[in-house]
């Protein structure tokens, strides 16, 4: 049995399926190969080297209700959705993943069901550049960022990057040190001007997994006015609050604004409005 239940206090959802062990298997390719370029399981779609295919540990299955059971004050769903990978070739440059990740939301909106969307990407470095798409039965409340992006352009204190079509901010209140946001330039839902946003949030993220010792790095589609990619490096806390859902650190996103600016000096950079920083 699969189920999702949302916390009536928190709000935080979880996803329960008693089928699964207690330590989910690592997915581990085979032998001097790679599991991706192997290529295990049906394609479900391809655009030339880009394929998707099913995760082979799904987290959500496309069988189920569409049952909504609040009587226990929670709010508690049949876990109806879809898990995919979403790759090319292993040494591909090519950045149309993200395009290509669109076009697999518009297929899977076709199924009524299917709402809300997720997008997760791992970077390390010679890793295969894969992207997770979870598709799930409710939609996610939208952040409205326009206003902040505007805000912080004007003061430029945390702007670390800009290029055609794309922008890179530190976060306001980063949930782990060096996190940063690529919005696109102009106004528009995903997947608009999704080439500029890859393209500099790519770079980005290979930039913090040097400079940070072979840090992997998260990337995390967000949606709102406008959607945007999470740039969050997988570091490890030393504050005990993570139990709480109240993360910590002693990295101030203005200096972490700093030290990416001189990290990415090969990318065309904002020049701050000294008079409006803060």
């Amino acid at each position: 049995m699969r189920e999702l239940r949302t916390c009536p206090v928190t709000g935080v959802m979880v996803l329960l399926n008693d089928g699964w062990p207690d330590s989910p298997a690592p997915l581990l390719p085979p032998p001097g190969a790679c599991w991706y370029c192997a290529a295990p399981g049906p394609v479900i779609a391809e655009a030339g080297e880009l394929r998707a295919v099913p995760h082979p540990v799904p987290a959500l299955g496309i069988e189920g209700s569409m049952r909504n059971d609040s009587s226990g004050g929670g709010v508690r769903r049949d876990a109806v959705g879809a898990h995919e990978l979403l790759f090319g070739g292993h040494e591909a440059s090519d950045p149309g993943l993200l395009a290509f990740a669109a076009e697999r939301i518009a297929d899977l909106r076709r199924d009524s069901r299917l709402r809300g969307f997720r997008l997760l990407r791992v970077v390390a470095p010679g890793a295969h550049a894969v992207w997770q798409l979870v598709a799930l039965p409710m939609d996610h409340v939208p952040g409205e960022a326009a206003a902040w992006r505007a805000a912080e352009l004007a003061r430029g204190t945390r702007v670390v990057a800009r290029a055609d079509g794309a922008v890179a901010i530190a976060a306001w209140a980063p949930r782990v040190p060096f996190e940063v946001w690529v919005l696109p330039n102009g106004e528009g839902d995903f997947p608009e001007d999704c080439g500029a946003v890859e393209v500099l949030a790519e770079r980005i993220a290979a930039t913090l997994a040097a400079e940070l010792g072979g840090a992997e790095v998260n990337l995390v589609v967000e949606w709102g006015e406008p959607w945007r990619v999470v740039v969050r490096p997988a570091t490890r806390s030393a504050l005990p609050t993570a139990a709480l859902d109240l993360p910590g650190h002693g990295v101030f996103p203005e200096r972490a604004a700093v030290l990416l600016r001189g990290w990415l000096a090969p990318v065309p950079l904002a020049q701050p409005d000294t008079a409006g920083a803060g």
